[in-house]
C-alpha cells in the first residue's frame, strides 16, 4: 500500500493506493481507494495514523461484506478506463419498466451537453443503442469483454449484432448500428448502471464509459428534502405570482408540493425580469402560464392550475379556496389581503400573507390559522402598523403608459421575503408549530420604533399573545 499526502492536507485527506486491487470504490490502474469525498468533513478525522488506519479497516470490512446505503450511487463508470466526454443522465424506471433478468430494450439517444435516452424514436435523438437488465452483477465490468461476459447469451448476441452494423462513426455520432449500450442491475433497492458509448468498428471498436447520474422523478424529488413525502399530497393556492409570489410558488413546488393553483391577472413584461423568476422568452405571456412552464422543469411532480386574480368579495373568495390546505397571499394589495383573510377565516383554511414595505426596507409576514387573531382584528399596539414614509418610499415610481405605482424593492429584499414566506408555508403544511403569527423583518432601519433596529420583530409579544389568546 502507498499513502500520499497531497497539497491541501489536512483539509484534503491523505490518499491510499493499492496498485492492482480490484474492488468497488477502487479506481482502476492506480488502485486509488475511495475513503472520503474531497468535500466530506469526515476526512478531517483522518489526520492521525490511528484514525486513518481505522478508516481503512472499515473500508476493508465494507468491501468484504457489502457497502452501506450511502455508497449506493451510480459509480460503476469510475472502474472502467477512458471516461467519455459527456455525462449520461438516465431515467432507468422509465427505460426498464418492470425489469426482468435478460431484458433488452432498443432505445434512442442524443449526445450534446449530456447523453440522454428515450424509448421512442425521435428526430432529435438520432443515436441508437440498447438497455439491458441483469438481476445480479457481482462486480462492475472494467472492460468491454467483461461487459459482454456479464450479459445473458441472448443479450450478448443482440449487442454483437448491433455493434456489427456500425460504420465506424466517432463517439456521439450515428453509426447505423449501436452507438451506446447500458447494462443495469439492482443495487441497494435502486439501480446501478454502466453506460458505454462506442467509436469505430470491427477491430478498431472502442468503448468509453460515461459518468452517470439519475434523472427519474423519484431521484429528483429526493433533492426536495425530507418534507417532500408530506407535501406531495398538499393543495396550495398562491394569490399573486409577481416578484415575491413567483419565488414562493417555485420554492413550494420544488419542495414537493403536489398541486399549486396560481392566481394573477398580469402579463410578464420586460421590466419585471430583474426581480421575477421567469425568463425573457416568456415576456407577453400571463405570469400564471409562465410559472406553470417554469415549475414543470425542476418540479415535474407538481400539478399547476392557472386562474385569474381572485375577486375582492370574501364570500366569493371563500368558495374558491374551499378544500385547500393553505393559501399564500403575495398580492401586496391591502384590499385583496383583507378579502383573503376573511375568506380563510370563514373556511378555516390556513393563510400566509407576505408584503413588502417602504421600498423593500421592511417586509411583513402574517400567519392566520386556528387559534390566531384574525388579520381583520389585528390592531395596535399588539400589532403595530408600519408607518408610511414620504411619497417616494410609499408609492415607488410611475412608468410610461402605466398609471399604477411600481414598488421599488430590490431583488435581495424580494428573495428574503419570499424565502421566509415559503418556509412558513412549509412549516404549516407539515404540521409544525411556527410560533409567531405576525413578523416584521427590518432589512434597513427606518426612523420609527421598533423598526429603527435591524432584525425580525414578532407580534404580539409573549404577554400580549397570552392576553389575545385568552380573549379569542
Amino acid at each position: 500500500m502507498e499513502i500520499a499526502i497531497t497539497d491541501g492536507w489536512p483539509a484534503v485527506a491523505a490518499k491510499a493506493f493499492v496498485p492492482g486491487l480490484i474492488a468497488d470504490h477502487v479506481l482502476p490502474k492506480s488502485g486509488y481507494i475511495c475513503l472520503w469525498a474531497d468535500d466530506d468533513p469526515a476526512q478531517i478525522h483522518g489526520q492521525t495514523w490511528a484514525a486513518f488506519s481505522a478508516r481503512l479497516d472499515r473500508w476493508a470490512a465494507s468491501a468484504r461484506d457489502g457497502f452501506e446505503l450511502e455508497d449506493r450511487a451510480l459509480d460503476s463508470w469510475v472502474l472502467f478506463p477512458g471516461i467519455a466526454a459527456v455525462r449520461a443522465e438516465l431515467d432507468l424506471p422509465a427505460l426498464l419498466g418492470a425489469p426482468r433478468n435478460g431484458d433488452i430494450h432498443v432505445v434512442h439517444g442524443k449526445s450534446k451537453a449530456t447523453l440522454t435516452l428515450t424509448k421512442n424514436a425521435r428526430d432529435d435523438h438520432p443515436l441508437e443503442g440498447v438497455v439491458m437488465y441483469r438481476d445480479s452483477v457481482r462486480v462492475a465490468p472494467r472492460s468491454l469483454d467483461e461487459f459482454r461476459a456479464a450479459l445473458t447469451r441472448r443479450q450478448r448476441d443482440n449487442l454483437n449484432h448491433g455493434l456489427g452494423r456500425r460504420d465506424g462513426a466517432a463517439q456521439g455520432e450515428a453509426s447505423g448500428g449501436y452507438d451506446f449500450a447500458v447494462l443495469a442491475w439492482p443495487k441497494y433497492g435502486q439501480f446501478e448502471a454502466l453506460v458505454l458509448s462506442f467509436a469505430g468498428a470491427g477491430a478498431e471498436l472502442g468503448a468509453s464509459p460515461h459518468s452517470t447520474s439519475p434523472s427519474d422523478v423519484a431521484s429528483r424529488i429526493r433533492r426536495a428534502g425530507p418534507d417532500a413525502s408530506i407535501l406531495q399530497d398538499k393543495r396550495v393556492l398562491v394569490a399573486g405570482v409577481g416578484a415575491v409570489g413567483g419565488q414562493v410558488a417555485l420554492s413550494l413546488a420544488c419542495s414537493g408540493v403536489g398541486e399549486l393553483h396560481l392566481r394573477d391577472d398580469d402579463d410578464l413584461r420586460s421590466v419585471n425580469l430583474a426581480r421575477h423568476v421567469l425568463d425573457d422568452y416568456l415576456v407577453g405571456y400571463s405570469k400564471t402560464v409562465g410559472m406553470s412552464v417554469r415549475i414543470a422543469g425542476p418540479a415535474p411532480w407538481c400539478r399547476t392550475v392557472e386562474g385569474a386574480a381572485l375577486p375582492l368579495a370574501p364570500e366569493q373568495v371563500a368558495i374558491i379556496i374551499r378544500g385547500f390546505d393553505l393559501v399564500v397571499d403575495c398580492t401586496g394589495m391591502f384590499a385583496a389581503t383583507l378579502a383573503l383573510a376573511r375568506a380563510c377565516e370563514l373556511e378555516n383554511v390556513p393563510l400566509v400573507s407576505v408584503s413588502l414595505h417602504r421600498g423593500g426596507r421592511l417586509f411583513r409576514i402574517q400567519r392566520q390559522t386556528h387559534g390566531d387573531v384574525p388579520i381583520l382584528q389585528r390592531t395596535s399596539p399588539a400589532f403595530p402598523a408600519i408607518p408610511a414614509g414620504d411619497d417616494e418610499e410609499t408609492e415607488g415610481f410611475l412608468e410610461l403608459g402605466c398609471t399604477a405605482p411600481v414598488h421599488n424593492a430590490p431583488p435581495t429584499a424580494v428573495l428574503r421575503a419570499a424565502a421566509d414566506a415559503a418556509l412558513l408555508a412549509v412549516e404549516l403544511l407539515t404540521g409544525r408549530d411556527t410560533g409567531a403569527q405576525d413578523v416584521v423583518t427590518v432589512l434597513h432601519p427606518i426612523d420609527a420604533a421598533p423598526f429603527d433596529t435591524r432584525g425580525s420583530f414578532v407580534f404580539p409579544a409573549a404577554e400580549e399573545w397570552d392576553h389575545e389568546r385568552a380573549n379569542a
